[in-house]
C-alpha cells in the first residue's frame, strides 16, 4: 500500500509541478512584465519573487510533506550568500520558500528546461559549462557584479547530493565569492529531503523536512578561504546532526 501511495505521489507531483512551472510560470513572468510597465520595477519584482516563494511552499504540500523551520530571525536585511548542505533536488524549493529568492549557479543543461530556466535567469542565476573554463569565468563575473548590486545567491559547496545525509567536504573556491565581495554568508542546515527524493530511486517518499538557518558569518573576519570554509562547514555539520535527532521516522 505504501508503494502505491508513493507511485501516486510521484506522478501527481511531476504533473502538477510541470504545469505550474511552464504554464502558470509563464503567466507570472508575463504579468510581471506588465506590472513593470504600468507600476514600476519594484512592484514587478515583488510580485514575481512572492510567486516563487509560494511555489517553494506548495512544492512540499504537493509531496504531502511537512517542513519544520528554525532560525528565521537570522536572515539578514542586507545582501548575503546562502551556503547549505545538499541532500536532494528539493533543497532548492526549500530555500526559495523559507530563506530567500536568490540566484543559483546552475549546470548548463538546465538552460534548456522550460520554466526552471526562466526563473533561474530572472533571479540572477547563471548557467555554466563545466568543460569550458572561459565560459565559467565570464559567468562568475556576472555573479560578482550581481552580488555587489544586492542580489542574494544560493550555493551548495559540496558540489553534489549526499546519499546518507552526512555533510561532504566543501569544494575549494566554493565560497570564494563571499570573500571577494565581502557579503555575509548565511549557513543553512537541511535534513530529510534525501528521503523525499531518494538519489537512486524513481519514486518520491513523503515525510518531514527540517531546516535550520544559522547566524550569518562575516567573511572579513577570516584570514583566508580555507579557514572560512572549515568554520562554516563545522557549523552546518553541527546543525545537521541536531536536526537528525528530531527526525523520529528515520531515527537510528
Amino acid at each position: 500500500m505504501r508503494k502505491v501511495f508513493r507511485i501516486f505521489t510521484t506522478i501527481y507531483f511531476i504533473i502538477i509541478a510541470a504545469i505550474y512551472l511552464v504554464f502558470y510560470g509563464g503567466f507570472v513572468l508575463l504579468w510581471g512584465k506588465l506590472l513593470k510597465i504600468f507600476k514600476g520595477e519594484e512592484a514587478s519584482k515583488k510580485y514575481v519573487l512572492n510567486e516563487v516563494r509560494k511555489f517553494g511552499v506548495r512544492a512540499f504540500s504537493w509531496l504531502f510533506s511537512k517542513v519544520h523551520v528554525e532560525g528565521e530571525e537570522n536572515i539578514p536585511n542586507e545582501t548575503f550568500m546562502v551556503v547549505a548542505n545538499h541532500q536532494s533536488l528539493m533543497d532548492i524549493p526549500l530555500i526559495l520558500a523559507y530563506v530567500t529568492r536568490g540566484g543559483f549557479i546552475a549546470k548548463k543543461e538546465l538552460e534548456k528546461v522550460p520554466g526552471v530556466a526562466w526563473f533561474i535567469k530572472y533571479m540572477g542565476g547563471v548557467f555554466i559549462d563545466r568543460e569550458n573554463p572561459r565560459q565559467i569565468a565570464g559567468e562568475i563575473k556576472k555573479v560578482l557584479k550581481n552580488l555587489r548590486n544586492g542580489v542574494n545567491y544560493i550555493v551548495f559547496p559540496e558540489g553534489t547530493r549526499t546519499e546518507d545525509g552526512s555533510v561532504l567536504e566543501f569544494k575549494k573556491g566554493s565560497i570564494a565569492l563571499a570573500m571577494k565581495t565581502k557579503v555575509k554568508i548565511l549557513p543553512v542546515a537541511i535534513w530529510g529531503t534525501m528521503y523525499l527524493v531518494p538519489k537512486r530511486s524513481l519514486l518520491f517518499d513523503p515525510g518531514e523536512v527540517y531546516l535550520k538557518i544559522l547566524p550569518p558569518v562575516d567573511p572579513t573576519k577570516f584570514d583566508n578561504e580555507k579557514e572560512l570554509i572549515e568554520y562554516v562547514r563545522s557549523k552546518i555539520v553541527e546543525a545537521v546532526e541536531e536536526l537528525r535527532t528530531k527526525d523520529k521516522k528515520h531515527k537510528g
